[in-house]
């Protein structure tokens, strides 16, 4: 099983993650779209789907310079997450986590709320408020130490004169960053985690563009994140011991019918599955509800600040 990305066809959604539903003998999954607005299924390769080419390309470079963020950051964490998840698989919920492998899993479910194409858009295309708004004191410090002498120019001047190749570059940098961050990443670390294993003889799980389920987030009461690992596996992650209790003694068909609604709700513009039993559902559900992204909230709130601001 390939965990590995062709150089430029870059995956937002990870081949290892969406080979768990390519379980029939032709080693594809079946993959929903909505081309000319109806949902069709087609059998596919896990390879050959929730993919863009060149998306974390680093725009101004050549080669493999300008492949970096993907070869140097998420294939190697997708490969490490890749690990965690045939973990679970083997041992459930008897797995003996150590820093390492709990850290990989931590960043790669991070990493799903922030790696998209249309996530990355927006990011890159507000990249400059979030510079001059998020931390424009503590960046103008630094920015007034490393300057040249005699360069009179301000932070805001600087910035502005930035070229979109070098801002994009900035963007994802930054994008990397916001994965690896520390604080979330110890925040998952030391949250309670279950796999709930769901009954064969149940509809399988489907999956999406869109697959992390957040319920109020880890700060919220109750608060929760589930995350379709398999046909038959949700690895929950929860604010407390006692929500996730409530999770644990939840009816599971309940469950898989209300994960199955939120991957399909929420997605852009791939639904998945191991087979097309359920088009219906899918036709009902498919792209009915716009997930809040966590990329667009911090940079719609820069934006709105910078207009505030003129």
């Amino acid at each position: 099983m390939s965990v590995q990305n062709p150089p430029k066809r870059h995956h937002y959604i990870p081949v290892f993650y969406l080979s768990r539903w390519a379980t029939q003998g032709d080693s594809r999954l079946c993959q929903f779209s909505r081309p000319y607005n109806k949902v069709v299924p087609r059998r596919q390769h896990p390879e050959a789907t929730g993919y863009l080419d060149r998306l974390y390309e680093l725009d101004g470079l050549e080669g493999e310079l300008a492949q970096q963020v993907e070869r140097k950051f998420f294939s190697p964490a997708d490969s490490a997450a890749a690990e965690a998840l045939s973990l679970m698989e083997q041992q459930g919920n008897r797995v003996v986590w150590n820093s390492r492998r709990r850290s990989a899993w931590s960043r790669f479910l991070h990493s799903m709320l922030l790696r998209t194409p249309e996530d990355l858009e927006i990011f890159k295309a507000s990249w400059r408020n979030l510079m001059l708004n998020g931390k424009a004191d503590e960046w103008e410090a630094r920015y007034n130490e490393v300057k040249e002498p005699g360069d009179n120019s301000t932070f805001r001047e600087f910035v502005a004169s930035i070229s979109d190749e070098s801002h994009n570059r900035s963007a994802l940098q930054a994008l990397m960053g916001m994965i690896d961050n520390p604080r979330l990443g110890l925040k998952i670390n030391n949250a309670p985690w279950w796999v709930i294993e769901t009954d064969h003889n149940d509809y399988p799980l489907l999956t999406s563009d869109r697959p992390v389920i957040r319920t109020n987030g880890l700060n919220a009461r109750n608060g929760h994140i589930a995350f379709p690992i398999g046909p038959y596996r949700i690895f929950v992650v929860a604010k407390d011991q006692e929500t996730l209790n409530v999770i644990k003694s939840a009816n599971t068909r309940q469950i898989v019918r209300e994960v199955n609604r939120q991957v399909c709700s929420y997605a852009v513009k791939y639904v998945y599955g191991i087979d097309d039993v359920q088009l219906d559902f899918v036709r009902k559900h498919f792209a009915t509800k716009e997930q809040p992204r966590l990329l667009a909230s911090v940079s719609k709130q820069q934006v709105d600040m910078e207009q505030r601001l003129q």
